[in-house]
């Protein structure tokens, strides 16, 4: 599939780049972790940082992955939010759709419409790679994610779904 290149977005009085990461570079590897660590410890996240083992192996794992897609939005050179995402297919639509998996804006940088900037560059990059659906889950308390979702045109499956999950123990 092709790779799209940055995709620059100009808003008042700074610039918003959003870009693929390079997953191979060290300054994303530490970009993604630290964005990844900040979201997860944030009340919307899990509430607690990740735990040093899953920070270590983290990017190694995310690079052998053949399905991800991670990107970077920076504000003025610096990393401030993330979309990873994993590309799948639609058995019963017969497509390819991508999945945005985790979708993080950092605290000091949230209401500036960065969000908005990196949801606009993952349907660019879908369309590009001829991908007809973006999907998404979000916590039914995280009220903000929701109205920016809604706002962008996602809305509840029909008919809806259930996200579940089975912790499978070793």
């Amino acid at each position: 599939m092709p790779r799209s290149p940055s995709i620059v977005f100009r808003q008042p009085r700074r610039t918003t780049t959003i870009r693929l990461a390079d997953l191979h570079s060290k300054h994303d590897a530490d970009s993604i972790v630290r964005l990844l660590d900040e979201y997860a410890a944030d009340p919307m996240g899990r509430g607690r940082p990740l735990d040093v083992g899953v920070k270590e192996h983290l990017i190694d794992d995310l690079a052998k992955h053949p399905s991800v897609v991670v990107y970077l939005a920076e504000l003025q050179s610096k990393s401030v939010g993330l979309a990873v995402c994993f590309l799948q297919y639609s058995t019963f639509g017969g497509f390819s759709l991508l999945n945005i998996h985790d979708f993080f804006v950092s605290a000091t940088a949230r209401r500036r419409g960065i969000g908005r900037s990196v949801l606009h560059a993952i349907f660019r990059d879908a369309k590009l790679r001829g991908i007809q659906k973006v999907t998404l889950e979000v916590r039914a308390d995280n009220i903000a994610a929701q109205s920016l979702y809604q706002t962008e045109a996602f809305g509840e499956c029909q008919p809806p779904m259930l996200f579940w999950q089975n912790a499978l123990t070793q």
